[in-house]
C-alpha cells in the first residue's frame, strides 16, 4: 500500500460539488465581466467598420477617374 487511505465516496462529493460551484461562479463572473465590456467592443468594431468603409469608397471614387 502507498500509506494514502483512499477517500471516501463523500469525499469525492463534496469535492465534486465544490468544483462544480466553483466553476459555476466563474462563468457567473465571466458572463457578467462580457456584458459590461461587450457595447464598447461592439461599438469600437462599428466605429472603425464605419471608417473603413468610408475609407475605401473614397479610395474607389479617387482611383476611378
Amino acid at each position: 500500500m502507498t500509506g494514502q487511505d483512499p477517500r471516501s465516496w463523500l469525499d469525492r462529493l463534496v469535492g465534486a460539488c465544490v468544483f462544480v460551484f466553483v466553476g459555476a461562479v466563474a462563468l457567473w463572473c465571466s458572463v457578467q465581466v462580457l456584458q459590461s465590456v461587450l457595447p464598447f467592443i461592439v461599438l469600437t468594431v462599428g466605429v472603425i467598420a464605419l471608417l473603413w468603409a468610408g475609407w475605401a469608397i473614397f479610395r474607389y471614387f479617387r482611383d476611378r477617374f
